[in-house]
């Protein structure tokens, strides 16, 4: 993150306000003048902040990688690469860290369009002893909330295309498979600290978006 904070001071004989208008000093009110100091040094702060979480992310992340390696050797295990969760520990387990692998779903909206009016059109034929069953559960898997679709219900219908021969289902699926669109995987890092009463207290460090 490469930002600056400009601080106007009173030593400047006009300052600019977000349009680049040039206003006197002296026409700026007393609010202006402590806001100018207070919020320039907290941004300040923030950024120095910031600078020392990107620091300890990029510490951590190598130790974790390194501790895992090490934990892989030191088991005559093969090392593989790291997609998925891991969970390490201190000697005496009073130090927990865990790296978490979030790998989202979306959905291109164009193939769920399509795979949803195959569906639609078996649905309408009222197939007996196929829409009676299905029913809910397409119905279910389309519904949204907050706008968007529900991965589970939706990838929920793929285990069902052995129930039926109709085309017009297996051809949906196919859709729903091109539908599918994982964006690259994002890792969460907790460090956890085992408090007074035997329960792992999480330590704090929203650096998740850095």
């Amino acid at each position: 993150m490469n930002l600056v904070i400009k601080q106007q001071k009173p030593a400047d004989k006009v300052w600019r306000d977000e349009a680049g208008v040039e206003i006197p000093f002296n026409r700026t009110t007393k609010y202006e003048k402590t806001a100018e100091v207070a919020l320039s040094k907290l941004a300040k702060e923030a950024l120095a902040i910031n600078r020392k979480l990107e620091a300890f992310k990029t510490d951590l992340k190598g130790t974790v990688e390194a501790m895992y390696a090490a934990f892989v050797e030191s088991n005559d295990g093969k090392a593989t690469s790291k997609k998925g969760n891991i969970t390490l520990y201190n000697f005496d387990r009073s130090i927990k860290v865990e790296v978490n692998v979030n790998e989202p779903i979306h959905f291109d909206e164009e193939f769920i369009k399509l795979a949803k009016a195959e569906l639609d059109a078996l649905l309408a034929d009222e197939l007996e002893g196929t829409s009676s069953w299905i029913k809910g559960v397409i119905s279910d898997a389309f519904e949204k909330s907050r706008g968007e679709l529900d991965t589970d219900k939706v990838l929920g219908l793929k285990k069902h295309a052995s129930r039926t021969t109709d085309e017009r289902y297996h051809k949906a699926m196919k859709f729903i498979d091109q539908a599918i669109n994982r964006p690259t995987s994002k890792e969460y890092y907790r460090v956890w600290v085992r408090g007074d009463n035997g329960q792992y207290q999480n330590v704090q460090l929203n650096f998740s978006a850095i």
